[in-house]
């Protein structure tokens, strides 16, 4: 959070370009440690029936930051870094009362300030003995945590077995899925995909209505993930963008060709908006969190770490080519290329994805061995089974 306290800072400071340029590369910083950090933090700290409601908390939180930002972008410039720097000193503040996490702290030999920081997230007193769910979630961390060599370095050995690999498909599949499903695309043009459309509503009204969908949808999918598990939301959110990006692609096109689309308003703007919204409000959340669980410990952070920093320049290219490319090629074709990704994304997902909802690591290896070709099940998996 250091480096968003020197963002925000410069852009308050900032008497020249250079600074807002400089103060942009401190936001990359912390934005790449959020995407990657915290759903990591959050799937250490939490007990297996609750981490997936929590980690869609994480998205659900980002979906608001983008609501109030736009909100107060009516307030003047220095409104919008003066209250992130507030966020961020009142962030600091409470995260420096929270202990490191009890994997950690089992990784480097600490056995006693793990089962204090275990005590401290399971809300249990510091002198008082563990309940006896906490004890056999903390001897099972233990019992794994022991079976690998905490010091040992990463080495290309740790991403060669056969669960591994797939682990880290699976996790780039779901990192790939905030650009190629559109999300940040979506997000960032909303107004200027409105204004394509050629359809006469008010455009600034209808950003704000899909920011405030985005948010109530988010609150929605958290309950709808708990009812019907993971797969089958990633599978069900995936084939409701499918509809409404090809929805919005055919209608693109029967525009760019002259047709008038005024008697179909509702129509073409139906699937504009929630060609914005279903991707925002369950796929990015659940694919932050899928990642952060099915990657062993030992080699999370590297992963996550990298694809975020591919993905990121990724992001780049497209945010800065997106008008260029809809000159191109026309917003059908765009909206359709979002649309197949989905298509490619939930066969896979029905095909590869194991059950993460209230599952124990090691059931979650046992999974990801299942859906392997048959002379791969049978290796044993010392890293992934280690955490």
């Amino acid at each position: 959070m250091a480096s968003q306290l020197i963002a925000n800072s410069l852009i308050i400071l900032a008497n020249t370009p250079i600074l807002l340029f400089i103060s942009r590369i401190f936001s990359g910083f912390i934005t790449g440690a959020t995407f990657v950090i915290l759903p990591i933090f959050i799937s250490e700290i939490t007990q297996k029936n609750m981490r997936t409601t929590l980690g869609n908390f994480f998205g659900l939180s980002c979906n608001m930051g983008h609501l109030v930002g736009k909100a107060l972008t009516n307030f003047g410039f220095y409104v919008v870094p003066s209250i992130s720097l507030g966020c961020a000193i009142i962030f600091i503040g409470c995260f420096l009362m929270f202990p490191d996490t009890p994997e950690y702290l089992l990784l480097r030999n600490r056995g006693e300030d793990a089962a204090k920081s275990l005590k401290f997230y399971r809300g249990v007193q510091k002198d008082e003995p563990f309940p006896e769910v906490v004890a056999s979630e903390f001897d099972e961390m233990k019992k794994v945590i022991s079976l690998r060599n905490p010091n040992a370095k990463v080495t290309i050995r740790d991403f060669k077995a056969p669960t591994t690999i797939l682990a880290i498909i699976i996790t780039f599949v779901m990192t790939s899925n905030i650009n190629f499903t559109g999300i940040r695309l979506t997000t960032s043009f909303t107004a200027t995909m409105l204004k394509d459309a050629g359809i006469d509503v008010d455009i600034s009204l209808t950003d704000n209505i899909i920011c405030v969908l985005q948010v109530f949808g988010c609150i929605g999918t958290i309950y709808i993930i708990r009812w019907i598990k993971v797969r089958a939301s990633f599978v069900i959110f995936y084939i409701l963008s499918i509809i409404c990006f090809f929805g919005a692609g055919i209608q693109y096109f029967l525009h760019e060709n002259g047709v008038d689309m005024i008697p179909y308003t509702w129509s073409f703007v139906s699937c504009i908006v929630f060609a914005v919204v279903f991707p925002s409000i369950a796929i990015n959340n659940l694919s932050m969190n899928t990642s952060s669980q099915i990657l062993p410990t030992k080699i999370r952070g590297s992963v996550l770490g990298t694809l975020n920093i591919l993905g990121l320049i990724v992001a780049f290219f497209t945010t800065q080519y997106y008008l260029y490319l809809v000159d191109t090629i026309g917003n059908s074709m765009v909206m359709c290329a979002m649309g197949c990704w989905c298509v490619i994304a939930v066969v896979f997902t029905y095909f590869f994805l194991p059950e993460l909802h209230n599952q124990s690591y090691s059931d979650i290896v046992n999974s990801l061995r299942s859906r392997l070709p048959g002379k791969f099940k049978v290796t044993p998996h010392p890293s992934v089974t280690t955490m």
